[in-house]
């Protein structure tokens, strides 16, 4: 989990998001720069958007992402991956920044529309995307109480609803539904562990820790132990930090496991 003060500033960096999301055209390059600069303050986005640039190809994807047609007007599509669309957007806004993209042009090419306008399309098909992979691989929903201490007790009853509540569900859709997660959970362990053993990055006592508590994690799959996978995955989110490349499967684990709990 992040500590305050990087919370704070991952924070700051999704308030410059929401600013220009909400914002205009005319005030449209401050507020990029400002993001920019949150994420320069910010070592945790930082080096997030370094590692996902690793093995990135700005011009590839940027020119994937525009659709220009002979006689209709072009539009920008977004990949789907958020490794993809974090280097994407921060690119795009480094070459607004720097005058290398001409913005009115950008927009005038690829964000017309007839349900908004330029400036609003591009806001809602490109800033919000990025403003969401960022909140997604912080996990900030479940962060966002430490700076906010008086939520916990009203999660932990919250929470104790939700425990009463399974409790009550029909023991046939439990099952199916735990059956469903375990099968999600181990697609995603299987390619964690393909990750870690192609990252040279990661120290090998870190990785030989992580292989081994993937491991267990793959027998309460088998075993469809839930609650035991759970604690696992607790450990997973912090053991895991410095293990950028495995970063978004952690993040998809953690939100099967929450959607698990939701249902």
């Amino acid at each position: 989990m992040l500590s305050d003060s990087a919370l704070k500033n991952v924070h700051a960096c999704i308030a410059s998001c929401d600013e220009l999301i909400n914002g205009r055209f005319i005030f449209a390059e401050n507020l990029i720069a400002k993001i920019l600069q949150n994420i320069s303050d910010s070592k945790e986005i930082y080096e997030l958007i370094a590692e996902c640039m690793q093995n990135f190809n700005f011009d590839r994807e940027f020119n994937r992402a525009k659709v220009k047609l002979p006689t209709k007007d072009g539009y920008f599509v977004m990949p789907e991956s958020k490794a993809i669309v974090l280097p994407l957007v921060f690119c795009i806004f480094v070459d607004i920044r720097d005058k290398k993209l001409n913005f009115h042009e950008f927009l005038k090419n690829y964000f017309t529309s007839e349900d908004m306008n330029e400036f609003e399309n591009f806001a809602q098909t490109v800033v919000v995307p990025f403003k969401e992979a960022i909140k997604y691989c912080f996990d900030l929903d479940n962060q966002s109480h430490s700076l906010d201490a008086p939520k916990v007790k009203d999660q932990e009853k919250n929470d104790e609803k939700e425990e009463d509540e399974q409790k009550a569900k029909p023991k046939q859709y439990t099952d199916t539904t735990l059956s469903k997660f375990m099968a999600d959970a181990n697609i995603i362990l299987k390619q964690m562990n393909d990750e870690l053993s192609l990252d040279r990055k990661v120290k090998q006592d870190l990785k030989n820790d992580l292989q081994y508590l993937i491991l267990c994690m793959q027998d309460c799959v088998n075993k469809l132990d839930i609650k035991n996978l759970s604690a696992y995955i607790v450990a997973l989110s912090y053991m895991s930090v410095k293990a950028h490349s495995i970063r978004f499967l952690v993040a998809d684990l953690k939100q099967k496991l929450g959607e698990y709990y939701s249902n």
